[in-house]
C-alpha cells in the first residue's frame, strides 16, 4: 500500500495516529522481552541478534522493533512475502507459523531465519508478525555455518522456504525435526525456535488485545496507511532541508574475501535534490566466489540514510519514501542466485560508513568521521565429551569518529549493530572453555583530531581445553578515515599465540583454526577517525587522555 493512500474514508487524527503508532510499537516491546527472556542462544538474549517486525497485507512495514540490529531495516517484507506465495495465502489459517531463510530472497546468510505468523481480523488478513534470528548452525561445512570456504550457498547449510513449523496452533512434528536434524547444534536451534515461536504467538494475541478489540479491520488499514503518510512527509521534509548536491567517497576493503586476492574498490554517490535522495551503489565490485556476496543494498542505504536523515522517527516503510536507492545486477550488493553468502556482513559496515563519508565529504559539519568499520566476527567451537557441539559467537566493539560535537564513542558495534551488548564476560566463562583475560582499551588507536575517535579495544582470551576459531576483520588496508583535517584510527587485527610459542600469528580471517588449550586468541579492534586538525584540540582534553594512559605523551605531543 502507498505511504499516501487512503483505503477508506475513516480519516483518522494526529491523535488516532500516534495511538495506533504507539499500541503496534507495544506488540513489538513485549515481544522483545520475551524472547531475550526464552532464547537458549547467549547471541539471542544477550547479543540481541534479531528483528521484530509488524507487516501489513501487502508486506509493508508498519512497525519494528527498537533495540535490535538496524542492520535488519525494513527488510523483512520479501522474504515474508515469498514465504506466504510458497505455502499459498489461501490455506493460512489462525495460528499458523511458516520459517524462510531463503538466500535468493532474504540476501543473507543462511543462519537468519525468518519466522512468521498471519494476524486474523473478521477472517482476513490484516497484518503479520514476524521475527528474524541468528540460528546457531544450519549445517554445511563448518560448525555455525559460516565458513570462508564456502563457494556456493548449498556448501553453508540447509535452507527453508515457506515451512510451516505451527497448522492451527499445533506443532508440525515432522517440520519441526527436519529442522533439528540438521544442525550440529540441536539445543540452540531448539530453544531459539521455541524462542521465536513463542513472540509469535504472543504477537498474534497481543494485536488482539490491543488493536483488535480498539479499531475495525477497514480502520486498522486506515491507521497504517494514515501513519505511513506522516512518516513520508516527515522525510521528505528533512531531506529538503540538507544541502542539495552530489557526493562520493571510495575506500576498499582488504581482499575479495580470500587470501591473495587484491582489494576491493568501494565507490558510493549520493545525490541529494529538493525532498529527494539517490544513494547510487552502482559501482561496487562484481559478485566473488569468496562467501561476502550478499542481496541486501537497500537495507545498507537505508541504515545511513536514518542515521542521517530521521535517527529520530520509529521505522516504517512510509519513512523511506524520500529514498531512492541505484543497483546493477551482479555485485556483491546483488549477487545471483547460489552466491556464497556466509559472510555476508563483512562488507556491509563499511558501506554504510562510506555512504554517510560521502555526505561528509561535502558536509563536514553534518556527518562523523569513519567508525572502526569491520564485522569484527569471532566464532568459538569445539566438541564436549559426550560428542555434541558448544559455540560462543560474539564482534568486537571498537571507535566511532569524532564528529563536530565532540570526541567519537567506544566501544561500540557497527553501525548497522547500533547499541548492541558483547556477551558479558560471566556469561562466557560460565557457559564455555574460555577465560577472558582482560578487555581494554587500546592506546593511541583513536584518530587524532580537533575532536578524537573512539578508542579501539583489545580482548584477550585463553581456551581452556581444545576449541577452534574462526575470524572476520577488515578494513586494515583503508582503516578509519578522518574528517574535515582529522586523523585515521589504527585498524584491527587478530593474533593467535600457541601453546608454547612467544609469537602471535595473525588471523583476520580465518576458519576453524585449531587451538590447543592453553591457545591466547587476543583480539584488536579499530579506533575512530578523529575530526578536524589535530592542533585545534583543546589542550585539557588532550592532557586528559594522555593522564589516563590512552594517549602516550609521544603520541599525543607529535605534530
Amino acid at each position: 500500500m502507498s505511504p499516501d493512500a487512503s483505503p477508506t474514508d475513516y480519516t483518522p487524527d494526529e491523535l488516532d495516529i500516534e495511538l495506533f503508532r504507539h499500541a503496534c510499537s507495544s506488540v513489538l516491546d513485549e515481544i522483545e522481552v520475551n524472547i531475550t527472556q526464552t532464547a537458549y542462544s547467549p547471541l539471542i538474549y544477550e547479543y540481541k541478534d534479531y528483528v521484530v517486525g509488524l507487516l501489513d497485507p501487502d508486506f509493508a512495514l508498519m512497525a519494528q522493533s527498537k533495540l535490535s540490529l538496524p542492520g535488519f531495516l525494513a527488510d523483512l517484507g520479501p522474504v515474508v512475502s515469498d514465504a506466504i506465495e510458497i505455502a499459498g495465502k489461501h490455506t493460512l489459517v489462525p495460528g499458523d507459523v511458516l520459517i524462510s531463510n531463503y538466500a535468493a530472497v532474504q540476501g543473507h546468510h543462511i543462519n537468519n531465519v525468518v519466522m512468521m505468523s498471519p494476524i486474523f481480523q473478521d477472517g482476513e488478513i490484516v497484518a503479520y508478525v514476524a521475527i528474524r534470528g541468528h540460528w546457531a548452525d544450519l549445517g554445511g561445512l563448518e560448525t555455525g555455518s559460516m565458513s570462508w570456504e564456502a563457494r556456493d550457498i548449498w556448501q553453508e547449510g540447509t535452507q527453508y522456504r515457506g515451512l510451516r513449523i505451527m497448522r492451527a496452533g499445533e506443532l508440525v512434528p515432522e517440520n519441526v525435526a527436519t529442522c533439528l536434524a540438521n544442525t550440529r547444534l540441536e539445543e540452540y536451534v531448539r530453544g531459539d525456535m521455541m524462542a521465536q515461536l513463542g513472540g509469535c504467538t504472543l504477537g498474534v494475541s497481543r494485536w488482539a488485545e490491543r488493536m483488535a478489540s480498539r479499531w475495525t479491520r477497514e480502520q486498522i488499514a486506515a491507521l497504517s496507511a494514515a501513519q505511513m503518510a506522516q512518516s513520508a512527509a516527515l522525510a521528505r521534509a528533512r531531506v529538503a532541508a540538507l544541502p542539495d548536491g552530489t557526493y562520493s567517497a571510495t575506500t576498499r576493503l582488504d581482499d575479495a574475501g580470500a587470501p591473495g586476492t587484491d582489494p576491493l574498490r568501494y565507490t558510493v554517490r549520493i545525490q541529494i535534490d529538493g525532498d529527494r535522495m539517490v544513494v547510487d551503489l552502482t559501482d561496487i565490485p562484481d559478485q566473488v566466489a569468496a562467501p561476502i556476496n550478499s542481496h541486501t543494498p537497500d537495507s545498507d542505504a537505508r541504515v545511513a540514510y536514518k542515521s542521517l536523515v530521521v535517527p529520530d522517527h520509529p521505522t516504517d516503510e512510509g519513512l523511506f519514501a524520500a529514498l531512492e536507492v541505484r543497483t546493477r545486477p551482479g555485485s556483491i550488493l546483488t549477487a545471483s542466485k547460489g552466491a556464497a553468502m556466509a559472510h555476508w556482513n563483512n562488507g556491509k559496515a563499511t558501506l554504510v560508513d562510506l555512504i554517510i563519508r560521502a555526505f561528509g565529504e561535502g558536509n563536514p559539519e553534518l556527518a562523523p568521521a569513519g567508525t572502526h568499520g569491520s564485522q569484527g566476527a569471532y566464532i568459538f567451537s569445539g566438541k564436549r565429551a559426550d560428542g555434541s557441539w558448544w559455540q560462543s559467537i560474539d564482534t568486537i566493539g571498537g571507535g566511532w569518529g569524532g564528529h563536530v560535537g565532540g570526541d567519537g564513542f567506544s566501544p561500540l558495534k557497527t553501525l548497522n549493530h547500533g547499541d548492541n551488548r558483547s556477551l558479558s564476560v560471566e556469561v562466557v566463562e560460565a557457559s564455555f572453555p574460555l577465560t577472558i583475560d582482560h578487555v581494554t582499551y587500546r592506546p593511541d588507536s583513536a584518530g587524532r583530531g580537533r575532536h578524537r575517535g573512539g578508542w579501539g579495544v583489545e580482548k584477550l582470551i585463553t581456551t581452556t581445553e581444545d576449541a577452534f576459531i574462526s575470524t572476520s576483520i577488515d578494513r586494515t588496508v583503508d582503516p578509519p578515515w578522518g574528517a574535515a583535517g582529522g586523523e585515521t584510527g589504527a585498524p584491527g587485527c587478530v593474533d593467535i599465540q600457541f601453546p608454547g610459542s612467544d609469537t602471535w600469528e595473525r588471523h583476520n580471517k580465518a576458519s576453524l583454526v585449531h587451538l590447543p588449550a592453553g591457545s591466547r586468541v587476543r583480539l584488536r579492534s579499530a579506533g575512530g577517525g578523529g575530526w578536524g586538525p589535530p592542533d585545534e584540540r583543546d589542550p585539557e582534553a588532550l592532557a586528559a587522555d594522555i593522564r589516563d594512559g590512552l594517549v602516550t605523551e609521544s603520541a599525543g605531543r607529535k605534530p
